[in-house]
């Protein structure tokens, strides 16, 4: 299993965490727990998109302890891959670094949003909750963080819909 997903977790963790250290916290937490219950894994329809959510909810555990994330580690410095094509650098950075700030289920969804890509209607489907719903908790979050709207493809179609 860390042979395959190893890299792939410590990435994401250092990059939620900012923190070398704390991440490598967050992945051996995450491995001991796969260790002792490791059935939801075995029954995931996509076992990376589950390691992702279960190293979310390992980065934002530790955070809810006191663990305190590092400003003068540079995300550019944590992850030189970068953001993924089509997504927005500044909102992603915006989440990253104010995940503090956010209480957990506002950095649930930020992650998923702002940091995986995930469209407003995979986010829905994951966390089992209605569309716009997850609609009202983004624009609060992009309020929060004062981070700027652009539209996502949900967004356009939304709008394409509504005009036909």
């Amino acid at each position: 299993m860390y042979q395959r997903y190893g890299a792939l977790l410590s990435r994401r963790c250092r990059l939620l965490l900012r923190d070398p250290a704390l991440a490598d916290d967050a992945v051996q937490e995450l491995l001991s727990v796969l260790l002792r219950r490791g059935e939801g894994l075995r029954a995931a329809d996509s076992p990376y998109r589950w390691l992702c959510r279960a190293a979310d909810r390992a980065c934002i555990d530790l955070l809810r302890r006191g663990k305190h994330l590092r400003a003068a580690l540079d995300i550019d410095d944590l992850d030189p891959v970068g953001v993924a094509p089509g997504m927005d650098p500044e909102a992603r950075c915006a989440v990253v670094e104010s995940l503090e700030r956010l209480d957990d289920a506002q950095r649930s969804l930020a992650i998923m949003l702002f940091v995986d890509g995930l469209s407003q209607g995979e986010a829905a489907e994951e966390l089992g909750i209605s569309r716009v719903t997850i609609n009202k908790r983004a624009q609060d979050i992009r309020s929060q963080l004062r981070i700027s709207h652009t539209p996502s493809s949900d967004d356009m179609r939304t709008s394409k819909e509504a005009r036909t």
